[in-house]
């Protein structure tokens, strides 16, 4: 089943937030999804410790850096999707789950510095695709920005032209800062577990998580000719 990376060598930018957010709403649509946390500090297997983790989530902690390629193996035998969510620095880990991956996705602020750190990732999914002799799709992901894109402040709004002008894919739905999805960590569960009383805005996060998730499996079903 697919494999989907998230990536990106700077750290704050919201990738595990981002594994997490998608997952979640793949699973409130009915698929078993397996996340792998590859991250040293184990961020998704916290949350998993804590209640509300959904049934058909599963999130395998990876801490061989060896086994990484047949954990995805195994872990794409028994779930609709697997979602691995790699370290920051360049490893054989991460290559080596790149060269399994269907799909892998670059979080990247709003910032000049994000932008040049997020193009190490683009070279190193780009080489994946080179040494697999097929290319691995890929796209950049806006997180923690404003609600509204008319609240873009300048900055962002160049890396978004830098990224065009360089051809680079991006997810059209950016994941916006959104209280709700802070507190799926603190919290633990998922977003439909919260209320109105727990955070502000909910519905807009759940609006935003879900058509963030549409893109990304209508971004994986045209890479794998669905």
């Amino acid at each position: 089943m697919p494999v989907i990376s998230m990536l990106s060598p700077k750290g704050g930018v919201g990738k595990t937030t981002t594994s997490l957010i998608l997952a979640t709403v793949l699973a409130s649509k009915g698929s078993s999804v397996v996340m792998i946390d590859a991250d040293p500090n184990f961020p998704l297997s916290r949350w998993a410790a804590k209640d509300g983790k959904p049934d058909n989530i599963e999130v395998v902690p990876e801490i061989d850096e060896d086994e990484i390629i047949s954990t995805i193996d195994a872990a794409r035998k028994r779930a609709d999707y697997v979602i691995v969510d790699l370290e920051g620095k360049a490893s054989a880990r991460a290559t080596n789950a790149l060269m399994m991956s269907h799909l892998a996705l670059v979080p990247i602020q709003g910032s000049e510095l994000d932008a040049m750190e997020a193009a190490r990732a683009f070279k190193a999914i780009r080489n994946a695709g080179t040494a697999r002799q097929r290319p691995l799709p890929f796209a950049a992901v806006l997180t923690r920005t404003p609600a509204s894109t008319r609240l873009w402040p300048r900055d962002l709004k160049a890396v978004v032209g830098n990224l065009e002008d360089a051809d680079v894919p991006m997810i059209s739905t950016a994941i916006a800062e959104r209280g709700a999805f802070r507190g799926l960590f603190s919290m633990g569960g998922t977003l439909d577990d919260m209320t109105a009383a727990d955070v502000g805005s909910l519905d807009s996060a759940k609006a935003n998580a879900n058509a963030f998730a549409f893109d990304v499996v209508t971004l994986l079903k045209e890479g794998l000719g669905a």
